[in-house]
C-alpha cells in the first residue's frame, strides 16, 4: 500500500486540477507592450501560453506590439523584423488553439510621429492578410472603434483604440469606411454596446489606462528624479539632482505628454467614456500601456497589464490592491454565476509566477431594475411637510404673521 501512495496523489491532484479547470467558463489572458523581443518577452509569452484552456481561452494583446514605432511598411529594412515581432506574439498562442486579437497602442501609431495612421493600416493588413478568423487586429483598418467581441453569454470585450483619440495629426480614413469617425459617433455606438450588453461583464480594452500609479499617472522612482534620461534610455545613467525632477514634474500636470493621464486630451476621453460606462457596474477596464502591472478598485475597476517585454516603477496609490513594477500577464477567469477571477503574473527569477489574485462578484443588474422600480409607498396615503423649516418659526413669528 505504501507504494501506491504516490500514485494516489498524483491522481488526487490531477482530478482537482481538472475539477478547477471545469468551472472556469472562460479565460482571457491578458498581455500588454510586448512588441519588443527579448529574454523576458521571449520567456513570458510561452509561459502565458501554458494557461490556455483548451476551447475556452482568447488572448488579448493590449497595444504596443511592435517597438519602437510600429509595423514597417512595404520595402522598408524593418518591415521584416517588425513581422517577427508580432509573430513572436500570436504564434504560440495560436499554437495551442487560442483566438487571438491584437489592439493598438501609441507606439503602433509610429510613437505618435506623422506616419502613425499608414503603419496602423499596414499592421492591420499584415494579421489581416494571415487569413485566420481567430487572428484579428481591432478596430480595422485605422478605426476608432469600438469593437465588441462576445466571449460567451456573460462576458464581453468592447474595445476600442485609445490612441485614435489623443494622435496629434491627421487621422481621416475616408478609404477604411469606418462605422464611427468621429468622437460622438463612438461615443454612441459604445453607449448602444454597453446597453446591448448590460447583462454581462463587460471588459472595456483600451491601451490607455483610465486609472494608473505608474510613470503615466504621475508617479516616478527615485531613480527617475536623479538620472532623467533613463525616461528615454534605460543605459543612461546621467545624475541631474534637483534639476531632473524637473521633467517628472512637468509632465505630472497638464503640460505633460498627451500619453499622460494628466493631459487634457487625455482627461477628456476618460471623462466622456467613463460618462457611459458609470450606469453598468459591471465594466472593468483593461489596459497597457505602463510598463508593470497595477490592480486599481474604487467605484470602478481597472487591470492594468502592461508587460510583455519592458518595465516601469509602479507604486501602490490611495485605491491600489496590487502594483509592481515587472513584466508580466494577467488571467481573466469566469466562472458561475457571472463572477471573474483577476490573477496577475510576475516575472521573478527567470520565469512568470503568481503574484495576486482578486475574485470580483457580479452585480445582478436585473434584480438592481426591479429594487428602482419598486413602489416606495405601500399604504393609501402619507403625511409629509411641506418645508422641513415649516414648524421651526419663533412665537413672534406666528404672532405677526399667523400659524401658516
Amino acid at each position: 500500500m505504501v507504494k501506491n501512495i504516490p500514485l494516489i496523489a498524483l491522481l488526487f491532484l490531477t482530478s482537482f486540477i481538472v475539477d478547477a479547470q471545469d468551472s472556469i467558463r472562460h479565460r482571457i489572458i491578458f498581455i500588454g507592450d510586448a512588441g519588443e523581443i527579448n529574454p523576458q518577452q521571449q520567456t513570458l509569452i510561452p509561459d502565458a501560453a501554458k494557461h490556455i484552456l483548451a476551447g475556452k481561452t482568447t488572448v488579448m494583446y493590449l497595444g504596443d506590439n511592435i517597438y519602437p514605432h510600429g509595423m514597417g511598411l512595404p520595402g522598408s529594412i524593418e518591415e521584416e523584423a517588425t513581422r517577427k515581432i508580432l509573430q513572436s506574439q500570436f504564434v504560440p498562442m495560436r499554437g495551442q488553439g487560442a483566438s487571438v486579437y491584437f489592439i493598438p497602442g501609441n507606439h503602433d501609431w509610429d510613437r505618435m510621429g506623422r506616419q502613425g495612421l499608414v503603419k496602423i493600416k499596414e499592421q492591420w493588413k499584415y494579421i489581416h492578410d494571415q487569413q485566420d478568423s481567430l487572428l484579428q487586429f481591432v478596430p480595422a483598418n485605422g478605426c476608432p472603434g469600438p469593437v465588441e467581441i462576445n466571449i460567451s453569454d456573460g462576458m464581453t470585450i468592447i474595445a476600442f483604440d485609445s490612441e485614435w483619440w489623443l494622435f496629434p495629426y491627421n487621422k481621416e480614413n475616408p478609404d477604411a469606411d469606418c462605422d464611427c469617425n468621429t468622437e460622438k459617433e463612438v461615443l454612441d455606438k459604445m453607449e448602444a454596446l454597453m446597453y446591448k450588453n448590460r447583462y454581462k461583464v463587460i471588459l472595456l480594452a483600451s491601451h490607455h489606462p483610465f486609472q494608473s500609479y505608474g510613470v503615466h499617472g504621475g508617479r516616478y522612482s527615485w531613480r527617475q528624479h536623479i538620472f532623467p534620461f533613463t525616461a528615454k534610455s534605460k543605459g543612461l545613467y546621467i545624475p541631474l539632482p534637483v534639476v531632473g525632477s524637473l521633467y517628472p514634474l512637468l509632465r505630472s500636470t497638464v503640460f505633460g505628454s498627451p500619453e499622460d493621464l494628466k493631459n487634457p486630451l487625455y482627461r477628456n476621453m476618460i471623462k466622456q467614456v467613463d460618462h457611459i460606462a458609470d450606469g453598468y457596474p459591471n465594466v472593468i477596464h483593461v489596459a497597457g500601456h505602463e510598463h508593470g502591472l497595477q490592480f486599481i478598485k474604487d467605484n470602478e475597476t481597472q487591470i492594468i497589464s502592461g508587460s510583455g517585454s519592458k518595465y516601469s516603477h509602479a507604486a501602490k496609490g490611495r485605491s491600489s490592491l496590487f502594483a509592481d513594477g515587472k513584466q508580466g500577464f494577467v488571467t481573466v477567469d469566469l466562472l458561475a454565476g457571472n463572477i471573474t477571477r483577476i490573477t496577475y503574473y510576475a516575472y521573478r527569477n527567470k520565469e512568470a509566477t503568481n503574484a495576486f489574485s482578486y475574485t470580483q462578484p457580479y452585480s445582478n443588474i436585473q434584480a438592481l431594475i426591479d429594487s428602482s422600480m419598486a413602489p416606495t409607498i405601500n399604504t393609501d396615503s402619507v403625511e409629509i411637510q411641506a418645508n422641513a423649516r415649516y414648524a421651526s418659526s419663533n412665537k413672534m413669528h406666528k404672532k405677526i404673521f399667523g400659524e401658516n
